[in-house]
């Protein structure tokens, strides 16, 4: 379901900015320890590398992580699928049709309507995040970082046991 919604939408983004402190920036400095960090996770959370990602790795990505979102969801919630200063989606991750781009009827925009873009998991461009609706959990993609923080000690658990398999980097 794309959240489009400007209260909603501004309720979930005061989250982020809260719970996680994300200072989003547009800097590159690579993973340097000198560098402001892009969010203060008050809990244990654990960061990872992914610049060196292979293309069949990028391709098992999405696969990799609904089938662990959908292992680590407890049955009834959902997960926010969120594209910085864009898109904002909340979906279920056992449902593969929630999970795709679509066009937004919206008289606000030329035509009537916008594109509303699912986001990857592999951050190209722009901040992605998928959080799930009540902050246990969460995957946070930095873009010019070439990062993933990831937060919620299931999803810690889980990312343990794949993240060589995704040519990812443990940097804490």
């Amino acid at each position: 379901m794309v959240i489009d919604n400007t209260t909603k939408y501004d309720e979930i983004w005061n989250s982020v900015y809260s719970k996680l402190s994300f200072s989003p920036s547009c800097e590159y400095r690579g993973h340097s320890l000198n560098v402001a960090m892009p969010f203060h996770i008050n809990e244990n959370h654990s960061v990872y590398a992914i610049e060196d990602m292979t293309d069949y790795q990028l391709d098992m990505l999405s696969d990799t992580m609904r089938k662990i979102f959908i292992k680590i969801t407890k049955e009834g919630l959902k997960i926010y699928a969120l594209d910085w200063q864009h898109s904002a989606f909340l979906y279920d991750p056992r449902n593969l049709s929630e999970q795709r781009s679509c066009v937004v009827k919206d008289e606000r925009y030329t035509n009537g309507e916008y594109s509303a873009y699912f986001p990857s998991f592999y951050p190209d461009g722009d901040y992605y995040f998928f959080i799930e609706e009540n902050f246990e959990f969460g995957y946070l993609g930095h873009p010019w970082r070439q990062e993933i923080w990831i937060f919620g000690r299931d999803l810690i658990k889980e990312i343990e046991q794949v993240y060589l398999e995704l040519g990812w980097k443990k940097l804490n």
